[in-house]
């Protein structure tokens, strides 16, 4: 045997032998960092769509999940502990996860994953997409149309997802509150600026407002946001509207105090009738003198006041003829002035004034 020959068999030999190791190595390497892998990748995705469609803290979810899929991985070793078993999974497909236990595990374990993900959908509306219908909202977990009238879907808008959430009681219902003033009710919050009331415009152009979004539940409205610019028109109107009370207020006070002078002089007519009726001529004519100062064109008083002045001047001139009797002159002289300042008809006053005229240096002699 050729010695030469035998030691090139060896060193082939060896050569292939180290190649198998640092295969197999390489194998195991590559093996267990694609494993690393496939546990963190396959504990991210549940957890990133668990807990961004539950809302809930991503911390629990994880705890959650590391916990919860300790049979899931186990089963998943178990599975592929051998390269045979992973060369008959792959050839038998999909069909080889139920010929044994741990491909039942495993199946299971997806099929509760996305029966959690649905659980955790309902009220995920941000990854939902929706379809305005004449029958209301439709909305599906993928795109598309409604089954219905064929209406694309697309992403539910804030307002979709406020209307499905109000509808199925998740938000209150708006109230309606009374803003007394513009410019007293608090319109935005004063840290974020966001809004603090929401409106609706009735047909006859009148506001009505509601303490959180939602639609009018008396007409079924979508209600608006308040914005600056509405709050602007409303203080627009506001300012127009305290002018307008401001005129009815003044024109109803002069009327008011118009209705008062009425009555006022009214009062004092009917107590100079009253006066004069019971012989109290002066009083009358006094009385008709403050209604006359305040409404000249008086008629009754007018009336009265001249039937007292006549009166009186009657009144004056008898007086005075006493007083002439009496030789009292200068008395007799002022009773028949002020009997012609009353009454330039009486015909005796005038006499009695020039008698006493007449007598009165008599007197002095």
């Amino acid at each position: 045997m050729d010695t030469s020959k035998v030691g090139s068999a060896v060193s082939m030999a060896f050569r292939i032998a180290v190649i198998f190791v640092a295969l197999l190595l390489l194998a195991v390497m590559v093996g267990s960092i694609v494993g690393v892998r496939f546990v963190y990748a396959t504990v991210d995705y549940v957890v990133d769509n668990l807990a961004g469609r539950s809302g809930l803290s991503i911390f629990l979810v994880k705890g959650i999940v590391i916990l919860a899929t300790i049979p899931f991985f186990w089963a998943i070793a178990q599975f592929t502990r051998s390269f045979i078993g992973l060369i008959q999974m792959g050839w038998s497909g999909a069909l080889g996860f139920y010929k044994n236990w741990y491909g039942i595990v495993i199946v299971t374990y997806v099929a509760v994953f996305f029966f959690a993900m649905y659980a955790a959908s309902i009220d995920a509306y941000a990854y939902k997409f929706c379809a305005d219908t004449p029958e209301g909202i439709w909305t599906s977990d993928i795109a598309g149309q409604d089954p219905v009238y064929g209406i694309e879907a697309k992403h539910c808008s804030r307002e979709q997802i406020m209307e499905l959430r109000n509808g199925k009681g998740k938000l209150p219902s708006p109230h309606e509150i009374h803003v007394a003033s513009v410019s007293g009710q608090a319109w935005f919050n004063g840290t974020t600026g966001r809004p603090l009331v929401w409106y609706d415009i009735l047909p006859n152009g009148e506001y009505k407002f509601f303490d959180r979004p939602g639609r009018d539940p008396n007409t079924g409205t979508p209600l608006n946001e308040i914005t600056p610019e509405v709050v602007g028109r409303l203080r627009q109107r506001e300012a127009l509207q305290d002018s307008v009370n401001k005129e009815k207020a003044a024109t109803q006070s002069a009327q008011e105090a118009r209705i008062r002078e009425v009555a006022d002089l009214q009062t004092l007519a009917d107590q100079a009738e009253k006066q004069f009726a019971g012989g109290d001529y002066k009083g009358a004519k006094e009385s008709c003198d403050q209604v006359l100062r305040r409404e000249k064109g008086n008629e009754s008083c007018k009336a009265v006041r001249q039937h007292a002045s006549v009166k009186i001047a009657q009144q004056l001139v008898a007086e005075g003829q006493t007083q002439l009797q009496r030789g009292h002159f200068d008395e007799a002289l002022w009773n028949a002035e002020e009997a012609i300042k009353l009454d330039p008809t009486n015909p005796n006053a005038p006499k009695l004034k020039e008698f006493a005229l007449q007598m009165k240096p008599h007197a002095l002699n």
